[in-house]
C-alpha cells in the first residue's frame, strides 16, 4: 500500500517529466490502437535508415503502402501527442481505479485488525 501511495504521489509530483520518459518508451515501441506512427510522426521512421515505415502506420494495409509512405497511407499523427492526449482525458479514470484498490488494501487491514482484535480476547461471548 505504501509504495502504491508513492508512486501516485511520485506521478502527480513528476507529471510534467512524463512527456520525456513517454517519448524514449515510444522511440522503440508502437501503440496501434492509437492510430498512429512514430513518435511524434511518421518521418521519425527515416532515421531508422530506411524510407519504409512499419505496415501498422498504414491507414489500410496492403503490400506496398509502407513503401513510399505520405499523409495519404500512412498515419501522420505521431504516438506521443496520442498517447498523451488520451492520459489527460482519462487520469480522472485511472486515479478513480488507484483510490478504489487503495480503499479496499486499507479495509482488508482493518478488517484483519478486528479479526485479531477478536483472537487476542478469545472470541468473548456476549
Amino acid at each position: 500500500f505504501l509504495v502504491e501511495l508513492a508512486a501516485a504521489i511520485a506521478g502527480y509530483v513528476f507529471k510534467d517529466k512524463v512527456h520525456g520518459l513517454v517519448e524514449e518508451g515510444l522511440g522503440g515501441g508502437f501503440l496501434g490502437q492509437f492510430s498512429c506512427c512514430g513518435v511524434n510522426n511518421f518521418t521519425d521512421w527515416a532515421s531508422v535508415g530506411n524510407r519504409t515505415v512499419p505496415r501498422s502506420c498504414c491507414r489500410v494495409v496492403s503490400e506496398a503502402c509502407n513503401a513510399r509512405p505520405g499523409p495519404a497511407t500512412v498515419f501522420d499523427k505521431g504516438c506521443l501527442p496520442s498517447l498523451e492526449s488520451w492520459l489527460r482525458r482519462n487520469i480522472v479514470v485511472l486515479a478513480a481505479v488507484a483510490l478504489g484498490i487503495a480503499f479496499f488494501e486499507v479495509l482488508g487491514v482493518v478488517f484483519s485488525c478486528c479479526l485479531m482484535r477478536g483472537i487476542r480476547s478469545g472470541y468473548e461471548v456476549m
